[in-house]
């Protein structure tokens, strides 16, 4: 009779010990699977990152090339006339805080608020010409200088508006659960979107806004 009972007890244990194996099988791979899921995660928030990065960078080199059109603008200008000293002053401040903005690495709103404020200068340049130099919109440096120029604007919009939409596909990646959660985990923090001008669409002589 002990040796049945010796046998079930043997038996017992086995069960109990395959029910412990089966229990931290079930907990190495829930743990597996979690491990996975972070380090996906956070791939995931580094890729989208870094396509904001990108994309900001495009729009900085937009802006860029434009800047390296106005001084020949400028010049063009200055050529007819010599009693615009203040607003070439005006344009050539606002340049600086421009590539000042970029160099440092501001934050879009601060980016956007310079390179708006270049449009604006520049606009009144425009202005100044056109009522008072109708000669100047005639020449054809002139005229291949506002195309080029124009080009940019419109090379500037399309940049800002793929740098929005990455921006909006980040933002939501790191806003949703769980990836909120992780997020603030490893410290991702929402981008900023490139912000319209709308002071700058109402002078509608050159449209540099980012609309």
């Amino acid at each position: 009779m002990n040796y049945y009972v010796n046998e079930n007890k043997d038996e017992n244990g086995k069960k109990s010990s395959i029910i412990v194996f089966a229990c931290i099988g079930t907990f190495i791979v829930a743990l597996g699977i979690v491990v996975y899921m972070l380090i996906f995660s956070y791939n995931s928030f580094v890729d989208a990152r870094a396509d904001v990065e990108k994309a900001q960078t495009d729009v900085e080199t937009m802006m860029q090339r434009r800047l390296e059109l106005i001084p020949d603008l400028v010049e063009v200008v200055k050529s007819y006339t010599k009693h615009e000293e203040k607003i070439f002053e005006d344009i050539s401040n606002a340049e600086n805080m421009l590539i000042t903005a970029i160099a440092d690495d501001e934050n879009p709103d601060a980016i956007s608020n310079a390179n708006t404020n270049v449009s604006m200068k520049v606009n009144e340049m425009i202005s100044i010409v056109k009522k008072d130099y109708p000669e100047i919109v005639s020449g054809p440096q002139y005229t291949s200088l506002m195309d080029q120029l124009e080009g940019s604007v419109t090379r500037i919009a399309v940049a800002r508006e793929k740098y929005n939409d990455v921006v909006s596909i980040y933002n939501r990646k790191i806003e949703k659960a769980p990836g909120c959660i992780l997020a603030d985990m490893f410290g991702f923090e929402r981008a900023e979107e490139f912000k319209a001008d709308k002071e700058a669409e109402r002078t509608n002589l050159v449209d540099m806004s980012f609309d």
